[in-house]
C-alpha cells in the first residue's frame, strides 16, 4: 500500500472519528458507546475488505519452522451458522533450526491491522461492555473429555490486580500444585489484547478453552475482560495492571506449542517439587534439530469478535 493510500484511510479515520465525537457531544453522551447496547461488534470476518485488515504471523518470520495461512470461506448450510468467516490454519513446530538464535518455537498468531489517524491510533472503548465473545469452530477438534474446573476454581482471583499465579493458572490453563494442566495438548489456543498503552509488548492473554463436546460445530466462547492476564514477551507479568479497556488496539488469536510461561522461571528450569509430575508439562527444553520436536496442526474457523454485556447477550449474535 503506497503513502498516499496510508494517508487517505488516516484522514477518512480522524475525520469519522471527528464526526462521532462531535454528534456525540451534540447529544449530550457521555461515552461513545450507549448503556443500553447489548453488543459491540470489534470485527466481523466477512467479506476480502475484511480479511485486508488482519495481520498474521509465526515463528517463521525469525528463524522458525511453524507455518499460518488465514484466509475467507464460504459454506452453505442450513440453520443459524455464519456463511462466510475467516480461517486460521498452518502448522505448528517446535524444532529449532540448527545454527538458529532462537530460544523457543512453535506459535502462530492473526489480529487486527492498527489503525492510525492523523493524530494517534483508533481504537476500541468497552467500557460498558465486561465480556468478550468470540465465534468459533475448530475443525480439527478431538473427542477428549473436557478436564474438570473443580480444582481450578479455588484457585481464581476475583481481584483483577491480584497475585499472577493464581490468576495465570486460572486463565491460561497452567499446570500448578495439585491443579493439573487444562487441555495440555497442543494447539493450544489464546486470545489476545493489546492496548494502547506505553508499553508496546505488553499483551493481555487467556485460554481459548472450547468445548470439546461441540466437535467440529460453531460455538461461542464468552470471556470477563477482567479476567485477561498480562504477560510480556511469553511471561506472566509479577505486577497484574488492569486493562484499558478504553482503548484496546488489537485483539486476535495465537496458537501455541507451549503455553506462556509462569514469572520467575526460566526456559528449562526445573519445578518446584510441589508437584513435578503436573507441572513438567509447562515447559519443553528446547532442542535444536531433534527428533522429538513437536509438529501439530491447526485449523480455527472465525467468524468475529464482540464486547458484550453479558453471556447471554453473546449466545443471540448470530
Amino acid at each position: 500500500m503506497s503513502f498516499v493510500s496510508r494517508l487517505g484511510q488516516a484522514l477518512r479515520r480522524s475525520l469519522l472519528g471527528v464526526k462521532n465525537d462531535t454528534a456525540r457531544i451534540m447529544r449530550m453522551e457521555v461515552s461513545a458507546m450507549e448503556h443500553a447496547t447489548d453488543s459491540q461488534l470489534l470485527y466481523k470476518l466477512a467479506t476480502p475488505a475484511d480479511l485486508e485488515q488482519m495481520a498474521t504471523g509465526a515463528d517463521s518470520d525469525i528463524g522458525g519452522l511453524s507455518r499460518c495461512h488465514f484466509s475467507l470461506e464460504r459454506e452453505t448450510q442450513e440453520g443459524k451458522v455464519p456463511s462466510v468467516f475467516g480461517r486460521f490454519y498452518g502448522t505448528l513446530s517446535s524444532q529449532i533450526p540448527r545454527g538458529s538464535s532462537l530460544e523457543r518455537s512453535g506459535y502462530a498468531a492473526f489480529r487486527n491491522k492498527t489503525r492510525p489517524t492523523l493524530f494517534s491510533m483508533q481504537t476500541w472503548d468497552t467500557s460498558f461492555h465486561p465480556y468478550l465473545a468470540i465465534l468459533v469452530r475448530n475443525r480439527l477438534a478431538s473427542s477428549s473429555t473436557p478436564s474438570s474446573p473443580s480444582l481450578r476454581s479455588a484457585l481464581h482471583a476475583n481481584d483483577q490486580t491480584g497475585p499472577a499465579i493464581p490468576r495465570a493458572v486460572e486463565a491460561l490453563g497452567l499446570p500448578y500444585g495439585n491443579v493439573p494442566a487444562r487441555s495440555p495438548d497442543p494447539p493450544l489456543f489464546f486470545v489476545n489484547i493489546q492496548t494502547d498503552g506505553p508499553v508496546t509488548t505488553d499483551l493481555y492473554q487467556h485460554r481459548l478453552f472450547l468445548d470439546e463436546s461441540q466437535g467440529t460445530n460453531w460455538q461461542t466462547i464468552t470471556i470477563p475482560f477482567d479476567s485477561f492476564v498480562l504477560t510480556n514477551l511469553g511471561v506472566v507479568s509479577d505486577l497484574q495492571v488492569s486493562m484499558l479497556r478504553e482503548t484496546i488496539l488489537t485483539v486476535g488469536v495465537s496458537a501455541l506449542v507451549d503455553p506462556p510461561r509462569l514469572p520467575g522461571r526460566e526456559e528449562g528450569e526445573p519445578e518446584p517439587a510441589t508437584a513435578p509430575e503436573t507441572l513438567g508439562a509447562l515447559r519443553r527444553e528446547p532442542s535444536r534439530g531433534g527428533k522429538r520436536d513437536t509438529l501439530v496442526k491447526f485449523d480455527l474457523d472465525i467468524a468475529g469478535i464482540w464486547a458484550v454485556a453479558s453471556p447471554v447477550d453473546a449466545m443471540q449474535l448470530l
